[in-house]
């Protein structure tokens, strides 16, 4: 055989020169999003971490109104401005273009139940959480035109709707045939099971047959010699007396003709066609069972039924009196198979069948006694709600059960053909089933499911759900508004704040302030970074303000000092003075030294990453610290610390004197520089996630290349952005299933002295 050769997908025999292109090393690498900010504190008002259990639950905000939007009061409805605007600085370009809002006092919501007549039907919960939310209130009306006048009402915030609910879903009616249901009742069950239920009397027939002597055989014919093609269908029970038996046997004219089953009991016949003469069963002795007229499907002992349907369940029996006799139900199995069942009446208690039936065509009752009544009752109709899981598809199953002008007719009223039933109102328990027997033919309705939904889509106050176990429709109408109880603001423990950190794991922020001058809670966001920074792959760094000791105002030298040596972290940048400014409200305010940081915060995250915030200037008023420093006499000794604080300059603003860490270990600037450890912690996660593109692929030469190529690139995309300034001694090796990459980057430094010789000279003179 000739060589081939295996080539750009591609087996080739024909010799020649080949190309590929390799477009991997041109595949665009873009950076990961810079000015994100979460920020953790206390409010009133908002979904508190307690309460978060999915990442759609999160507050996210990218614009500054959405603070006062979200929170009524409290730290971080004042926060979030100064996040979005903490700077006039022609250098810092603007403020966090996204914040995640933690809120770590562990509110509650309000609630209260709307009720009807039979029981509760809507459970409602404020939208917000916090104990002013016990304002909201509900009231009911009637309709102007139908269903209820809705009024919700918190403070001067009113949302109302009238008319709501009172629509039809879908109308159902049995239309009786001769030999149908007596009568037909439908209900919906909790769940969304849309069930028929149905009954008829039928009387005793023995005096139509004389029984058995004893176990037998038996004989049939006719009276007219001219009856040889019609049949004589038997019913009845085997010689053991305990299973119903049938035998079918073909007319001979006026010659006997022997069955060949032994029955012990007959419960009654039917001839197929129309005989000319009279048909006579008898037994061997030969006694005369019965007979049967001629003429077209004549019957003995028989109780005819048509449309007679049973939702794939049992069939009960109750006499009006004292019989203990045999019935024998003919009719079709769940599959559509003729099945019989031996059934033995109790008298007045009521008996059920085992089998299943779709269907009963008759009911042969030649052995119970012609003076008692039996009252037949099944489930005529059922949907399953797993299967008919819209009003169209339960519907369809109606609607399949007519036939011959009668049977079920199920009519949508409603357009919302894909409701689920599940969400219609139930009429079981106190509501009690509906005729549904034509000329009756009930409407039904999802009211409950109408007004929660309405709730859900257009209330900004409140949340709604149908009530477990709700029976009826809507609510009844109120004599009084029906306030929400139960909301409360809780008091944040260090488990408050460390959920809030936890939920912060699994998503990607630059940044986190922590609005609290606790200094266990700093540690818990050291901790917090430094793992973020290792194996929780998502860097990020942390803005404290720090207080005194008994966090009640700004803290002395001395504390500053001791909670910085506790920190003592390049992943945390601490501050120390109160600022002064406007408050959401419009006041002139002071706020404790985490508000100042986080003004630092949000300059930060609206200035290019990397650049130094030393000598930018903050939107700030006024400046406070403890009177055992100041930025002039203590800066030196103050940076030296590890403090971050501001200046005032004369006719200018408020300046950060130096953009420094809590690290004290050594003078590095890649940990003691804030914004040398913002470039290091931006690269380090963007060049470690775009490397992951190998992570899963072949090892093999290829994967190496490309990894190589994709490395080149984040590097470039860095360097263009200067966020380093240099790179060199890129290698890749690949061992086993070990990729090993390493690389040697240079991020920007900040300019933080200029040094200037001023050298003297003399210059010679002239006359």
């Amino acid at each position: 055989m000739a060589s081939s050769i295996f080539f750009n997908g591609r087996l080739i025999s024909v010799p020649g020169s080949y190309s590929e292109v390799d477009a991997s090393a041109l595949e665009s690498v873009g950076l990961s999003a810079s000015g994100v900010v979460a920020v953790v504190g206390t409010a009133v008002g908002g979904r508190p971490v307690s309460a978060i259990t999915d990442l759609s639950e999160y507050l996210i905000m990218t614009k500054p109104e959405q603070g006062n939007q979200t929170f009524k009061s409290g730290d971080l409805r004042e926060a979030i401005p100064m996040l979005f605007n903490p700077s006039s600085d022609s250098n810092i370009q603007g403020g966090a273009q996204q914040v995640y809002a933690m809120k770590v006092n562990p509110s509650t919501q309000s609630a209260a139940t709307l009720e009807n007549a039979y029981n509760s039907i809507i459970s409602l919960s404020s939208a917000d959480y916090g104990a002013f939310t016990d304002q909201i209130n509900v009231s009911i009306g009637a309709g102007t035109s139908q269903g209820i006048l809705l009024t919700i009402t918190y403070e001067d915030t009113v949302e109302s709707v009238d008319n709501l609910s009172g629509d039809s879903m879908f109308q159902l009616s049995y239309v009786k045939p001769t030999n149908g249901w007596d009568t037909m009742t439908a209900e919906v069950e909790a769940g969304g099971a849309i069930v028929a239920s149905a009954t008829r009397a039928v009387g005793g027939a023995d005096d139509e047959m004389t029984q058995l002597s004893g176990d037998d055989t038996l004989l049939v014919s006719s009276a007219s010699s001219a009856d040889t093609t019609q049949q004589i269908v038997v019913y009845g029970t085997d010689a053991a007396g305990t299973t119903a038996i049938s035998e079918t046997l073909n007319l001979n004219g006026t010659t006997s003709v022997a069955g060949s089953l032994t029955f012990s009991k007959i419960t009654g016949a039917r001839i197929v066609g129309t005989t000319a003469g009279i048909v006579t069963l008898t037994d061997t002795t030969p006694t005369t069972v019965l007979t049967i007229a001629a003429g077209a499907a004549g019957m003995a002992g028989l109780a005819a039924a048509a449309n007679n349907y049973v939702a794939n369940g049992v069939v009960t029996l109750v006499s009006d009196s004292t019989s203990t006799k045999d019935v024998v139900l003919v009719g079709k199995s769940n599959s559509g198979v003729v099945q019989l069942e031996r059934v033995v009446l109790t008298g007045t208690t009521a008996v059920s069948g085992l089998a299943n039936f779709s269907e009963i065509n008759y009911y042969a009752v030649g052995d119970v006694e012609v003076a008692e009544t039996l009252t037949v009752s099944a489930e005529a109709g059922r949907t399953i709600p797993a299967t008919h899981n819209t009003l169209q598809k339960a519907s369809d199953y109606y609607n399949s059960k007519y036939a011959s002008s009668a049977g079920f007719e199920f009519t949508l009223v409603t357009s919302l053909l894909t409701l689920d039933p599940a969400n219609l109102d139930v009429t079981t328990g106190g509501v009690g089933a509906q005729s549904c027997l034509s000329p009756a033919n009930p409407d039904f309705y999802a009211d409950a499911y109408i007004i929660v939904t309405w709730i859900n889509s257009n209330s900004q106050l409140i949340e709604a759900t149908k009530a477990t176990s709700a029976i009826g429709g809507a609510p009844s109408v109120t004599t009084t508004a029906v306030y929400l109880t139960g909301g409360a603001e809780g008091t944040a423990t260090t488990d408050d704040w460390q959920t809030a950190l936890n939920l912060l794991k699994d998503v990607f922020v630059n940044s986190i302030v922590l609005l609290t001058g606790d200094p266990a809670i700093h540690a818990t966001l050291d901790a917090h970074c430094s793992y973020m920074a290792g194996v929780g792959r998502k860097e990020r760094d942390g803005f404290v303000g720090l207080l005194n000791t008994a966090l009640t105002d700004v803290p002395t030298k001395t504390e500053a000092k001791a909670q910085v040596v506790d920190l003592n972290s390049r992943h945390i940048r601490a501050f120390a003075q109160a600022v002064e400014k406007y408050d959401t409200a419009g006041n002139r305010t002071e706020f404790m030294p985490y508000f100042q940081a986080c003004i630092a915060a949000g300059m930060q995250s609206g200035s290019p990453v990397g650049t130094s915030l030393t000598y930018k200037y903050g939107n700030v008023l006024n400046l406070r610290q403890s009177t055992t420093w100041t930025p002039t006499d203590d800066s030196e000794e103050m940076i030296q610390a590890g403090i971050c604080f501001m200046e005032n300059v004369p006719g200018v603003g408020r300046r950060i004197v130096r953009n420094i860490t809590t690290y004290l270990i050594s003078d590095n600037l890649a940990y003691t520089e804030g914004s040398v450890n913002e470039a290091v912690n931006y690269a380090t996660y963007n060049f470690r996630t775009e490397m992951e593109v190998a992570v899963g692929q072949r090892g093999y030469s290829g994967t190496l290349n490309n990894s190589y190529a994709t490395a080149r690139a984040i590097l470039s995309a860095l360097l263009g952005e200067a966020i380093i300034v240099a790179t060199r001694s890129l290698n890749i090796e690949l061992t086993a299933d070990v990729m090993e990459v390493s690389v040697e980057i240079a991020p920007v430094i900040p300019v933080n002295f200029v040094k200037n010789v001023i050298h003297l000279i003399t210059v010679p003179q002239t006359a």
